[in-house]
């Protein structure tokens, strides 16, 4: 008995579908797109513009599974994208900021520095999460801050994350529970002064 042959679907079918995939899982890439640029909107807006454009030209290929976890599959692309330009940044930085370069090597005083609370960053992080737990999230080194994001703050279970950043299962728990240790340490303080511990 021969297999029917794989049919894919008309242009503007893909496309319909697609822009329904896109619609219910915008707003959620947008905000694990904040969270790996800790802030910088523009970043974010591209890294989750990325993905979807990622996406639709992977769904016309065919290489998205009907019936899966569209969300988990955008998110893998937008993560691997992100990976990819932290990777070459970190190549390529120079490890020299713009008031170092502006002033001839001299640093302007701190009095000519914004305040935290009007950082744009700041305040958009501080509408999403306490100040303290988005601290401490920032803290963790790039690795353990993204397992973090995508099992607790994003809620995709271990094989879904270690297929986002690809990596073993193994290494997630491992990720995860060092990152927790590292976070319990950094908030006891702060839970207990918020009557949560």
């Amino acid at each position: 008995m021969a297999s029917a042959p794989n049919v894919s679907p008309s242009p503007v079918r893909a496309r319909a579908e697609f822009a329904q995939i896109a619609r219910d899982t915008e707003s959620r890439l947008l905000r694990a797109a904040r969270r790996m640029a800790q802030g910088d909107e523009d970043r974010a807006a591209d890294l989750a513009q990325n993905a979807l454009v990622r996406g639709y030209e992977a769904f016309l290929q065919g290489r998205f599974m009907p019936g899966s976890n569209a969300y988990a599959w955008l998110l893998r692309i937008m993560t691997n994208d992100y990976i990819n330009s932290y990777r070459h940044s970190k190549k390529w930085d120079a490890g020299v900021d713009v008031d170092t370069l502006t002033r001839g090597g001299e640093t302007a005083p701190p009095s000519a520095h914004a305040a935290p609370e009007d950082r744009p960053d700041t305040a958009l992080l501080s509408g999403i999460m306490d100040e303290e737990l988005e601290r401490a999230l920032a803290s963790l080194s790039e690795p353990l801050r993204m397992c973090v994001m995508l099992v607790d703050v994003e809620g995709l279970d271990y094989a879904e994350a270690a297929a986002a950043l690809n990596i073993p299962i193994g290494t997630v728990r491992s990720r995860l529970s060092r990152a927790r240790m590292m976070l319990h340490e950094r908030l006891v303080d702060y839970a207990r002064s918020r009557r949560r511990l």
